[in-house]
C-alpha cells in the first residue's frame, strides 16, 4: 500500500527563504492557506519600518486574478527567527480555490521608495499545482529475480525489478520516476520515463517499461514523480517524503 501523505487534508502553499515553493494537503476547493518568508524579498535584517509585501495570484483555468497586501511589521524579528523549512517568521493569509481550479500562477512584489522588488521566478512567475489531484499511484512492486517466471541469466539473476503502475489526469503529457537505493548512498538516483498505455476521457495510464525498471537484488527503493503539464513541470515527492515501493 503506498501512503500518501496529506491526502483530503485542506491546501496549503508555502514559499520558503531558500526559494522553494511547497504544495501541501490536496485540491479542496475553498479556503487556502498561503505563508510566504519575507526573506525572499527583504534583507536578513530588523526592518526599520512596515513594509508591504504584495501576493498576486492568477487561479486557471479561468484566470481570475487575486491580490493582498501582506505586512512586514516594523522591528520583526526576521534574521533571529531565520528557517528555511518555513517554520520561521512567515506572513500568513488564505484566498479561496474556487470549484475546477487546477493550477495556480503566483507572483509577489515588494515597494522600495521609487522602485519595487519582485520574486517571480525572473518574470516566469510561479506555477502550482496538486498531485494528490492530478496523479494516483495504484502500484510500486519490486519483483525480486528468483520471483520471475521468465528465465533469467547467472549475469541478471542478482537485478530485481521495479514496476510502476499510475493514472493522471488527461492534462498530463509527460511522467517520469525518479528513484534511488537509501541503503546505496553511493549510486546516483535514476530517472526513467513512464510510458503511457491509454488515454480516457477523463484519466491516462502510465507504467514503467515493459522489462520493468533493473535494481540491485535486494535494495530497498524510495521514489518520487516528475510530470510536465504544458510547458511547466511539476514535481511529486510525497510532501517531501518520497514514497517507498513495496
Amino acid at each position: 500500500m503506498i501512503l500518501r501523505q496529506h491526502r483530503r487534508n485542506r491546501p496549503q502553499l508555502t514559499f520558503t527563504s531558500d526559494f522553494h515553493e511547497l504544495v501541501q494537503g490536496d485540491l479542496v476547493p475553498g479556503p487556502c492557506v498561503l505563508r510566504y518568508d519575507p526573506l525572499r524579498l527583504l534583507p536578513s535584517r530588523t526592518p526599520l519600518s512596515d513594509h508591504r509585501i504584495a501576493a498576486h495570484l492568477r487561479l486557471h483555468p479561468g484566470a481570475s486574478y487575486w491580490e493582498h497586501a501582506l505586512v512586514v511589521p516594523k522591528g520583526a524579528p526576521l534574521a533571529d527567527l531565520a528557517d528555511p523549512t518555513g517554520q520561521g517568521f512567515m506572513l500568513e493569509t488564505e484566498f479561496v480555490l474556487p470549484v475546477g481550479c487546477t493550477e495556480i500562477e503566483a507572483w509577489f512584489s515588494c515597494p522600495h521608495g521609487d522602485h519595487a522588488e519582485w520574486d517571480s521566478a525572473f518574470g516566469r512567475n510561479y506555477w502550482l499545482r496538486f498531485p494528490l489531484h492530478d496523479l494516483d499511484i495504484e502500484a510500486a512492486k519490486i519483483t525480486h529475480a528468483h520471483e520471475s517466471n521468465a528465465s533469467v541469466s547467472p549475469a541478471s539473476a542478482a537485478v530485481d525489478r521495479l514496476d510502476l503502475a499510475l493514472t493522471s489526469v488527461t492534462e498530463v503529457d509527460r511522467l517520469d520516476v525518479r528513484f534511488r537505493f537509501p541503503s546505496m548512498p553511493s549510486v546516483p538516483r535514476r530517472t526513467a520515463a513512464l510510458r503511457l498505455l491509454g488515454s480516457g476521457a477523463t484519466s491516462k495510464r502510465w507504467a514503467s517499461p515493459e522489462s520493468g525498471l533493473p535494481i540491485p537484488h535486494g535494495a530497498a527503493v524510495v521514489f518520487d514523480l516528475v510530470y510536465a503539464v504544458g510547458e511547466h513541470e511539476y514535481t511529486d515527492d510525497n510532501q517531501g517524503r518520497w514514497y517507498l515501493a513495496d
